[in-house]
């Protein structure tokens, strides 16, 4: 995939306070304090039953915490439950107007260098009034929108394209990222998603919505996983076939419809194929499981799962 620069839905919340990894650590999944700055952690903050209410990286810099939310709604939610849920900790929330751009490609990163904007891979920095964000696959810049102006011109004349948002939906497929509001919506659970390894330290207790990933993890397996899926045939977001656990439901399609995300059952692997039952049912064929790591982080080899006897 070429290059490319696009706009995003991605809203910026700066979190400052002495407490600030403290409190963030208390009410969501990913473990937070002490984590060396420059780092950045994907969580969640779920409901008592463990289905997300909101979603949003953690940018760790050396006098406050940035948060990446997915889109306006997820910002006032967490402006208008963690914001005002402090109690006597000390942690403010201040929403930015910012810009936020995504550059993507197989070769995003050397773009990203010739335009003067490196960073080093998995990592955050700030390049003046630009904090740059690198990602699998791209970077995301955010800033005063004067600021990702000039950087998006620069990252042009060093090679990257214009995009848009149905070229960021088809990355984000490619790359098996689920999505907020279509595949990260209740009810589904962290590790029916397979943000574990991203999004949920399973050492962490004590926090909201906990005791039902550890349920998941410890005692049973999902009844079903998203994956990267093949379509054959006329499928459009919504589509199932299939039901009970074996049911399949796809849940984003990108452009061309030949690629999607779907849930699919837990037990299904790469090459599996689901409907096509006669010459006009769709057939969806999984390409590979997301987030199928079989030692997420916190995970403790030494303890023995029930589900696993």
């Amino acid at each position: 995939m070429d290059t490319f620069v696009a706009a995003t839905t991605l809203q910026r919340i700066d979190v400052t306070g002495a407490d600030r990894s403290r409190y963030l650590e208390d009410v969501t999944t990913q473990h937070l304090v002490e984590v060396p700055v420059t780092h950045v952690r994907g969580a969640l903050v779920l409901d008592p039953h463990g289905a997300p209410n909101a979603m949003f990286d953690v940018v760790v810099l050396g006098d406050r915490l940035v948060l990446l939310v997915p889109d306006q709604g997820v910002r006032e939610l967490v402006m208008d439950v963690l914001a005002a849920r402090t109690f006597l900790l000390d942690a403010r929330f201040t929403p930015r107007d910012d810009q936020v751009v995504s550059v993507r490609g197989d070769d995003a990163a050397e773009v990203v260098a010739r335009a003067g904007l490196t960073v080093v891979d998995g990592r955050c920095r700030l390049a003046g009034d630009i904090l740059i964000v690198s990602r699998a696959g791209g970077v995301d810049l955010s800033g005063p929108p004067a600021a990702v102006e000039d950087a998006v011109a620069a990252l042009q004349d060093a090679g990257a394209r214009s995009g848009g948002a149905e070229e960021l939906d088809a990355w984000r497929i490619a790359a098996g990222v689920p999505a907020w509001g279509r595949e990260v919506a209740p009810p589904h659970l962290p590790e029916e998603l397979g943000l574990l390894p991203t999004h949920v330290h399973l050492a962490k207790g004590c926090y909201p919505g906990q005791e039902a990933v550890a349920r998941m993890w410890m005692l049973g397996r999902p009844r079903r996983r998203l994956a990267v899926v093949g379509l054959d045939g006329a499928v459009a977001p919504g589509w199932r076939t299939g039901s009970g656990r074996e049911a399949v439901e796809v849940t984003s399609v990108a452009p061309g419809g030949q690629r999607g995300l779907a849930f699919v059952p837990a037990a299904a692997s790469a090459g599996a194929v689901f409907g096509g039952a006669d010459d006009q049912e769709p057939r969806v064929t999984v390409e590979r499981v997301v987030g199928d790591d079989p030692a997420p982080p916190g995970h403790d080899p030494a303890i023995v799962r029930r589900r696993d006897k």
